[in-house]
């Protein structure tokens, strides 16, 4: 009953009091899913039409740009057409900051918002309300893929991207009751706060889960070993973290439902999203361009492995055309077998910042991490990457760890890394996150000391 009060009375409410548009883009989004790919590339043309006839009227950089390489907004009218102009970068955003705000920039009622930083350097930039609304028409969207629907109650544990006061304001608090979502932290899980949060959890009863992969796979650990088997949610949306084959194993085993996961990059607009089938990462088309890239900066067939480029469709306070948001995926050869035109996103790699890369030629990335480790008994593991030819493991020991599991993952590091690369090994109890809250499995500290000491 109250899914029906906060489809046609509570969201549309929160849509006329905030100046929002989910619901609008939440109906649009229901019909579009089912449109064949042509059809939904045929909507991205248009809008990408749209959207490079503002860059060129409206904003400074892209006036420039276009200019510079003797283009107009007509020369850009297809997806195909983007190979034209160069990949906008990090750098290239920081460097141009008030060139890419549009002339008309107000008009857009903008957000500011920022990364975490992941690389050491956080990045600045400014999204819309129209922006935000068809991003979380296309989160419930998916969502409803897992049978959820509006007002259903769920649990959001995260950190600070996910959940964006440490004081949650008023307002939230009100929207988050409005919503039925009650906020966890996921930052900082002490066996004290994951008391805390098993028996809020047990007299909320939510329906749904979501956050971060690492702090509901910590949770659902936690319920193992305490033996508390009653908390059982009917799906559970993992986000913002890649999620290691053990963890979605151990939390649908624990809580006995599907975990769907989901990926966005809200600095590029890009979001994908597991259907039922859990055969890839569905794109949401209909507010973002995503090419895949090879270390040369030209596009690689469906299939293989590239750098992630992403263009936003519904941006018009700073627009961010062919951006490359810093992560590795691979765009899937099939369709879904659920019927949807929405094109799959087969795999992601993780950051381009955290490729394991050694001085013999080597690299390692995450799939590669996770085959390493998954017959092993830890419950966390970090790779670091210290220095060009030294490696530092981190650990935290299963239950039922022994000195075989070390041996099996030194084995299996030592041959793909190679014999001359130093690897170390260090036992914790806790393996520290980013300021977002966020657990990162690989870190190249030697090759972000680089980018970072070149953008300077």
């Amino acid at each position: 009953m109250y899914s029906i009060i906060a489809k046609h009375l509570v969201y549309p409410l929160g849509d006329l009091a905030l100046g929002t548009s989910v619901m609008k883009y939440y109906r649009q989004l229901d019909q579009t899913q089912w449109l064949s790919h042509e059809k939904l590339k045929e909507m991205q043309n248009a809008k990408l039409q749209k959207l490079t006839r503002h860059a060129y009227t409206n904003v400074p950089y892209y006036n420039s740009l276009f200019n510079s390489l003797d283009l107009l907004p007509e020369d850009i009218s297809t997806q195909e057409d983007l190979v034209k102009l160069p990949i906008l970068t990090k750098q290239i955003i920081t460097s141009n900051f008030e060139g890419l705000k549009a002339k008309d920039f107000r008009r857009y009622h903008p957000i500011l918002n920022k990364t975490g930083g992941s690389t050491g350097k956080p990045l600045q930039y400014y999204i819309t309300k129209d922006l935000a609304s068809i991003n979380w028409a296309g989160m419930f969207r998916g969502w409803e893929w897992a049978k959820y629907n509006l007002g259903n109650k769920r649990i959001t544990i995260g950190g600070s991207s996910l959940l964006p006061d440490d004081k949650i304001s008023l307002f939230n608090k009100i929207r988050g009751a409005l919503e039925r979502n009650l906020p966890l932290t996921g930052a900082h899980l002490t066996e004290e706060i994951l008391e805390s949060h098993v028996n809020t959890i047990i007299g909320y009863k939510p329906e749904f889960f979501y956050g971060y992969s690492s702090a509901i796979y910590v949770l659902a650990d936690y319920c193992k070993q305490m033996g508390v088997d009653d908390i059982q949610p009917k799906a559970v949306f993992t986000t913002a973290e890649m999620l290691l084959p053990h963890y979605r194993f151990l939390i649908e085993k624990q809580f006995q439902c599907e975990v769907y996961d989901q990926y966005g990059s809200n600095d590029g607009g890009i979001q994908a999203l597991e259907c039922e089938y859990h055969n890839g990462f569905h794109i949401t088309t209909e507010k973002a361009i995503v090419e895949i890239v090879d270390d040369k900066d030209n596009l690689v067939e469906p299939g293989q492995t590239g750098r992630i480029i992403v263009t936003d469709l519904h941006n018009y306070a700073m627009p961010f055309i062919r951006y490359e948001n810093g992560d590795m995926g691979t765009l899937s050869t099939e369709q879904c077998p659920c019927g949807r035109g929405l094109p799959l996103l087969k795999s992601l790699e993780g950051r381009t910042s955290d490729i394991l890369n050694f001085s013999n030629g080597v690299s390692i990335s995450g799939p590669a991490v996770t085959l390493i480790f998954k017959d092993c008994d830890v419950k966390q593991y970090q790779l670091v990457q210290t220095d060009h030819n030294e490696l530092s493991v981190n650990i935290i020991k299963g239950n039922n760890y022994s000195q075989n599991d070390e041996n099996h993952f030194m084995g299996l590091l030592r041959h793909h890394a190679g014999e001359e690369i130093s690897i170390s090994v260090n036992y914790c109890e806790n393996i520290p996150k980013t300021k977002a809250g966020k657990h990162r499995f690989i870190i190249n500290e030697y090759e972000n000391r680089k980018v970072n000491k070149n953008s300077k």
